[in-house]
């Protein structure tokens, strides 16, 4: 049996920053991973590996469309997805070199194996290398992730079809691809897949693509995502998906509403279920929820007030950058140290497409819903020197500000580089910045950047339309 004073179920970016948060304050911690490896999905499955793929597509998509004079390539026949991905191998190599240097470093202990809670301040690890170990504390924190929902009905196979993680290991290129599911996962592989040449349909549960997005990005993503050769179908909801016998197999998905739709591969990415069966969970009278997720209240601890929950396992918005602000917050709130109280909801969010987009702060809709008077400025990319070297004609940044005192109130941005540029309206947002302050921020030229100050000097325009007409 081993004490501590804090014990961390997972080494994701929540559980590795909810162990450094609580040594830092001097206390004894203990993380369990049940992998081989830490890092969890961002480092090992998911973030970096897709991300990795997404480079690789949008270098070979500006290849071969652009065409430039002089410049010859071939492409061959028998490319893979892993011919694609030459870099992610030594960025999540040298990922998990700083992850373990850090937890070194603030001597967090690294358990490997499976932890079940066997009472309220104790749970039995299964290690990987054999054997059992108790361990007790004071304090727990859930971070064990999420993992691709994968239903029964749906024939995954690593050849034809696939979940979110296995298409990495995608062994050919095929012509034609569909994808069920148009979250933010099944949005990024598809722009991904078509950048590389692959003909994607993308069938969307919903009514309209990413729903808590402002209407006017996602207007601009959906025609672009067109360009890039992806059809899109909404409130398609799978039947059946069945394997076509051949060499190579092809998927057949039939739909509710009664369409067929054929492809060389089929990609399965309709939401993602949380880590917490066989977690012992019953024990404590925690129960999770239909797919798996934990409810949590704002300082992200269950029914157990000792026993906390961050990351994917609690559900939206399932962020990397989220999941650590929560892993930390939840140490300075059971261990009584001083630092910021707010929630992660106010965080940027990006999606990593083809092109990009990313927000921060309130939507359009939200702002009539609440009927909070505003005004938008717009600083368009075909008018901005540095998006037109960069041949980006179509992307915009979007500045939504409260009127008539014109604080910033929430940025949106579609187009190159959106979820760097989106950091600059985070900035702002949160010092209080109006129209005013942000036209008149000097900006290097030229950039991208420089499109708040002309998206603010529109809004500062319609101000001064409205305040005649209302004079």
């Amino acid at each position: 049996m081993a004490h501590y004073d804090v014990v961390v179920l997972g080494c994701g970016p929540a559980g590795e920053r909810a162990a450094i948060q609580a040594t830092r304050a001097g206390r004894k911690v203990a993380v369990v991973e049940r992998h081989h490896v830490v890092g969890g999905n961002r480092v090992n499955w998911g973030t970096i590996p897709s991300k990795s793929l997404r480079e690789s597509a949008v270098f070979f998509y500006q290849l071969t469309r652009s065409r430039l004079h002089g410049i010859r390539y071939e492409v061959s026949p028998e490319l893979t997805v892993a011919d694609f991905m030459h870099r992610e191998r030594a960025v999540v190599k040298r990922e998990l070199e700083l992850i373990g240097d850090s937890l070194g470093r603030y001597a967090v202990e690294v358990i490997h194996g499976h932890a079940r809670f066997t009472g309220p301040h104790a749970v039995t690890v299964e290690r990987a290398a054999g054997g059992a170990l108790e361990l007790r504390a004071e304090f727990f924190v859930i971070a064990t992730g999420s993992r691709p929902n994968r239903p029964a009905d749906v024939p995954f196979d690593g050849e034809a079809v696939f979940d979110s993680e296995s298409i990495l290991h995608l062994p050919r290129l095929p012509k034609t691809m569909t994808v069920l599911g148009a979250g933010v996962v099944g949005i990024e592989y598809a722009s991904i897949f078509a950048a590389l040449g692959i003909e994607v349909t993308l069938l969307d549960t919903r009514d309209r693509l990413l729903p808590y997005f402002d209407r006017e990005i996602v207007a601009t993503l959906v025609r672009e995502l067109g360009e890039l050769g992806v059809t899109i179908h909404h409130e398609e909801r799978y039947a059946s998906v069945a394997r076509i016998p051949g060499s190579p197999p092809r998927v057949a998905c039939e739909t509710r509403a009664g369409r067929h739709y054929e492809s060389d591969a089929l990609l399965y990415c309709v939401g993602r279920d949380g880590n917490t069966n066989d977690l012992g969970l019953d024990t404590l009278g925690i129960a999770a929820g239909k797919y798996g997720l934990l409810e949590v209240n704002d300082h992200y601890q269950t029914v157990h007030p000792h026993v906390y929950a961050v990351g994917d396992v609690i559900g939206y918005p399932a962020l990397a950058s989220t999941a650590m602000e929560q892993g930390r917050h939840a140490m300075r709130h059971a261990l009584g140290i001083a630092g910021p109280r707010g929630r992660t909801e106010a965080l940027p969010f990006a999606v990593y497409s083809i092109p990009e987009v990313a927000y921060v702060g309130a939507t359009e809709e939200a702002l009539a819903e609440k009927k909070q008077d505003y005004v938008a400025g717009r600083g368009d990319y075909a008018k901005n020197p540095r998006g037109q070297i960069l041949g980006d004609s179509d992307g915009l940044v979007k500045l939504l500000f409260e009127w008539p005192s014109l604080t910033l109130v929430g940025a949106h941005i579609v187009g190159t580089s959106a979820s760097e540029l989106i950091h600059i309206g985070e900035a702002f947002l949160h010092q209080g910045a109006t129209a005013t302050e942000i036209a008149e921020t000097i900006y290097n030229y030229p950039t991208l950047s420089d499109m708040y100050r002309h998206a603010a000097s529109k809004a500062l325009a319609e101000d001064r339309r409205r305040r005649l007409t209302t004079s």
